[in-house]
Formats: C-alpha cells, structure tokens, sequence
C-alpha cells in the first residue's frame, strides 16, 4: 500500500513538474505599462534637436524611443522623470545604445536649444532634446494628445515608448519604476 502511494505521489510530482515546465516556456513577459493593444504607428515629428539640426522621429527607427514632453525650468515633474529615465538607461547598460530618449519642449518661448542641451546633458549626454517654433510644436503636441497650458508650464506628462518599428507601444506615468521602464525597452528589443 505503502509503495502504490509513494508512485502516485512521485507522478502527481513529475506530472506537476511538466506542467509547470510548459507554462515557463510558454508565458511570455508582460508589459509594466500602458499597453497600445494593437500599436499604432508613431505620428512623424519635425522638430529641430540641441545641436540646430533637423530631427525627425523616422530617423530613429531600428531604436526603442522613449519621448517625454516637458521644459527646461520645471522645478519638479520633469527632474524626475529624466531622473528616472537616466536611471532607467543605466539599468539597461550596454543594451542603452538601441533605446534614445527623447524630449519634446513645452516652452518654446523660453527653451532653447542651449538651455535644452544643458538641461539634458545633467542627466545622460545622449538624450535629445527638441526644440521648434510654436506652430510646428503645436502640431507635435496635437498628434501625441498633449495638453499645453500656462505658456508651457502646466503639460501632460505621459512617457511614449515607441518601438523600433516605430510603432506606439505603450505609455507610462513619469513616476513608474526605472527598472519598468527598463525592462519593457528590453521587451521590445526582443530580450
């Protein structure tokens, strides 16, 4: 009796064992973010960058973009949130030179490409700050659904994370995890 109850626990075991094999095989990461179920295609942005060059977001493509929209003098959501994405960047690694971050201003009265460049370049060297007149920002600003009021200083804050496709993908909150931010970059990298 003894023996016949030992085998079963041994295939109830080994039956479980395979189960659970299956499913880790079989279940693929999920996103921590937004999801966009079933991406859309990126609207085009025509921007100038901190270097006075002209910038389309097209350029980007075979990289995971990561675009914010947010100004220079901020003294605290748009800190953070590059704050985060430095973080975020790191945690990549090596892996960073497939993924740009790139910033959009919301104050073109007062964000130059000076002041963005500087600004950006306190928290990675390689984020991409842009710059435009305020009609060509408008623009932008519509086909991303960013609300800019109060000359630039009230703004939606929403993260874009845009594949490399070029697809939109999904969108975080300035606030989310960098190890969040990082690990679905890796997903759409295809790690």
């Amino acid at each position: 009796m003894q023996h016949k109850l030992l085998w079963r626990g041994v295939a109830l075991i080994g039956g479980l064992a395979i189960v659970s094999g299956i499913l880790f095989f079989s279940i693929k990461p999920s996103f921590h973010g937004a999801v966009i179920n079933p991406p859309i295609p990126a609207a085009e942005i025509n921007l100038t960058d901190f270097n006075g060059s002209p910038f389309t977001l097209s350029s980007l493509r075979g990289k995971v973009v990561i675009l914010y929209f947010g100004y220079t003098n901020c003294p605290d959501e748009c800190p953070l949130t590059m704050a985060h994405l430095k973080l975020a960047m790191d945690i990549l690694g090596d892996k960073s030179k497939f993924v740009k971050v790139v910033m959009v201003t919301t104050d073109p009265a007062r964000d130059t490409a000076e002041s963005m460049k500087n600004f950006l370049g306190k928290f990675n060297s390689n984020f991409i700050g842009l710059v435009g007149t305020r009609d060509e920002l408008i623009k932008v600003w519509k086909d991303y659904g960013v609300t800019v009021e109060d000359g630039g200083e009230t703004h939606s804050y929403f993260v874009y994370m845009i594949d490399q496709a070029g697809n939109f993908r999904e969108t975080f909150l300035p606030d989310s995890l960098p190890v969040d931010m990082a690990a679905d970059a890796r997903l759409l990298l295809g790690e």
